[in-house]
């Protein structure tokens, strides 16, 4: 319901917070492979990036736990048109090595800040692959991850994976999560409706999704 203005990051509705690497630790590249019922998805880009994430609701269930020891409802509460209690949509890992070229994109746009992205990274990342983004004056910015600290942006947070290449793959928790009502969820379902074989409707229903590889964090 609300839009700001990050000040420092001179970009719209996106904000940095703390996070505990312990919990996020929960979904290293060691650890992730034995969670059962996830699946993979390339998206077409100029990356070997993937999102690896729950086909089925008990896969889901481990995000969601995280996601709520994590206190992460709590920081942007205020945004949200709320019935009862913010909505975890999907949870997933977003896994690359390398980027040859930035893939400009925003995660939302029009949901009048009903929806948001969080990225963290699991373990620390390579200097020189963060993320770039677009500040109000249209220049290009980046943000380097940081264990412990967590990016989460809204509507028309303009960003790209930095062109760059690791020896190991880097792994980043990703959770899109907002409003719990459905009036909103047409234009939600536009953005996150091709990123996964399943999600959580905001009344809590699981629905089954046609991967498309469209467009996500």
């Amino acid at each position: 319901m609300w839009h700001f203005l990050n000040q420092q990051m001179r970009a719209p509705n996106v904000t940095t917070i703390p996070v505990d690497p312990a919990i996020v630790g929960e979904f290293s590249a060691e650890r992730y492979p034995k969670i059962d019922g996830l699946g993979t998805v390339n998206p077409n880009w100029q990356s070997d990036i993937k999102w690896i994430a729950p086909n089925d609701p008990e896969a889901h269930e481990i995000f969601e736990a995280a996601f709520k020891r994590l206190g992460i409802a709590e920081h942007v509460t205020r945004y949200l048109d709320i019935a009862n209690e913010v909505r975890l949509y999907s949870g997933f890992m977003v896994v690359r090595s390398e980027c040859s070229a930035p893939n400009f994109h925003v995660d939302w746009a029009q949901t009048n800040n009903e929806a948001f992205t969080l990225l963290t990274p699991v373990s620390p990342v390579p200097e020189g692959f963060g993320l770039l983004y677009a500040t109000i004056d249209g220049q290009i910015a980046e943000y380097d991850y940081r264990v412990g600290e967590a990016i989460v942006f809204g509507d028309y947070f303009q960003h790209s994976t930095k062109p760059g290449r690791s020896d190991e793959p880097v792994v980043l928790l990703c959770f899109e999560f907002g409003t719990d009502k459905m009036e909103h969820w047409d234009k939600i379902f536009a953005t996150i409706g091709g990123q996964s074989a399943m999600l959580r409707r905001p009344d809590g229903e699981f629905m089954r999704t046609p991967v498309t590889g469209g467009y996500g964090a």
